[in-house]
């Protein structure tokens, strides 16, 4: 919904017929999920869309972030897209699953019934036409805008990092990026800040492993429509035995072709520090695989967690 009140303004927003997703599950296995049918874009007058702008204080127009949710929906941004708001930036988040049409089904189906493609499908498609309708608004700086994603939601603005205009976007922060699904772009525009809880363990099989370090076999990877080329084009379902690079991997291959990439590390901190408390398990999804599900982070790594992400745009906000 629009925010409203004395803490909040907000232009008139005209809410005309958008085309509307219609996207059916389709389960590849009993009780495990992709999707099928045609793509929704974004309809900023969707009941779950939160688009605010803090009320002026000084001159200019504020800058605007756009947050992008990982494979549980809407919640898993709404407390970080709080705090941004709390400091003084216009926020826009959305939920790409009610989007489509899909409505009723529980985080947790999201997060462990569904594939990685077929989630960052949705998001991916929500979040570049939420993108394009940001850049029409004549109540926030268009040229100050940066996006945030975690998880799914991190590959989707790291794919988003190849197709934005640098005149308009100054940095993309994902966190806890995977890099099976659409995969990751072979070039970037913008500067790129990935972040990773030391604890994250998130969908890593091995024991010991951490997010970071996260591959799987390249099947599971598709070409989604207007992504940009990544390595879901030499790596995806007709190369099956093939490994998905890394994170890391993947990001030396960027910077080695001068994209701007920053890592950054938090101490106490797992998958999603907005989640809440550090919670270190891990759990079976619908697949019948065991994967780590460390989630949340203290109080204090996720200040500075929060305090990094704003070292990271203030550097780059020129």
């Amino acid at each position: 919904m629009f925010s409203t009140g004395a803490w909040a303004q907000k232009s008139p927003v005209e809410c005309l017929p958008q085309e509307q997703g219609a996207l059916e599950l389709k389960a590849i296995r009993p009780g495990f999920f992709t999707v099928d049918g045609r793509m929704g874009q974004f309809d900023p007058c969707e009941s779950l869309v939160k688009y605010r702008v803090p009320t002026q204080k000084g001159p200019g127009k504020k800058p605007l972030l756009i947050s992008v949710h990982g494979g549980s929906g809407i919640q898993d941004v709404l407390m970080s897209d709080e705090a941004f708001f709390q400091k003084g930036m216009a926020t826009l988040v959305f939920d790409a699953y009610a989007m489509q049409g899909l409505k009723g089904q529980s985080p947790l189906f999201w997060a462990r019934s569904v594939t990685n493609e077929a989630r960052q499908r949705m998001i991916f498609a929500t979040t570049l036409a939420a993108y394009r309708w940001a850049l029409k608004r004549d109540d926030i700086d268009t040229q100050r805008i940066f996006l945030f994603g975690i998880s799914n939601g991190a590959a989707v603005v790291a794919n988003m990092a190849a197709l934005v205009d640098p005149a308009h976007v100054k940095g993309v922060i994902a966190e806890g990026v995977t890099p099976i699904g659409m995969g990751l772009p072979d070039e970037i525009k913008v500067p790129l800040l990935l972040a990773f809880g030391k604890l994250d363990d998130f969908g890593v099989s091995d024991s010991n492993g951490k997010r970071w370090n996260l591959t799987d076999d390249c099947r599971l990877n598709i070409q989604v429509a207007q992504a940009p080329a990544g390595s879901s084009v030499t790596c995806n379902q007709s190369t099956p035995g093939k490994r998905i690079p890394t994170p890391l991997e993947w990001a030396d291959s960027v910077q080695k072709k001068g994209g701007l990439i920053e890592i950054l590390y938090v101490e106490d901190m797992a998958h999603n520090a907005y989640f809440g408390p550090l919670f270190n398990r891990r759990a079976t999804w619908s697949n019948g695989q065991t994967y780590g599900a460390s989630v949340g982070a203290t109080s204090s790594a996720r200040d500075l967690f929060f305090q990094s992400m704003n070292e990271f745009m203030a550097r780059h906000d020129k």
